[in-house]
């Protein structure tokens, strides 16, 4: 039963994947495209998570793990830097 939810989890995630490209590609605005990128982190998690679920092996956390953290540190410079300042201060 677990494996019919993981797969149609990893339908939905990659559902949310496609939607998120597109997002990118065609928002009219910068912060459409932030958001989308942050969406696209999150469902690439969510079908690596799936993928360690149906393989049954815990591999895919560390990944899961480093990308969390990239998108966060991503998301929070490119906030910073909409609102005026350089992603890194001096």
């Amino acid at each position: 039963m677990i494996e019919v939810f993981a797969r149609l989890t990893t339908v939905i995630a990659g559902l949310a994947l496609a939607a998120a490209l597109y997002r990118i590609v065609a928002g009219p605005t910068i912060a459409d495209r932030v958001a989308a990128a942050d969406l696209v982190t999150s469902s690439i998690m969510a079908i690596a998570l799936m993928a360690g679920i149906l393989l049954d092996t815990h591999a895919y956390v560390d990944v899961v793990m480093a990308l969390a953290v990239l998108g966060f540190f991503g998301t929070v410079a490119y906030a910073k830097y909409l609102l005026g300042g350089s992603p890194v201060d001096d």
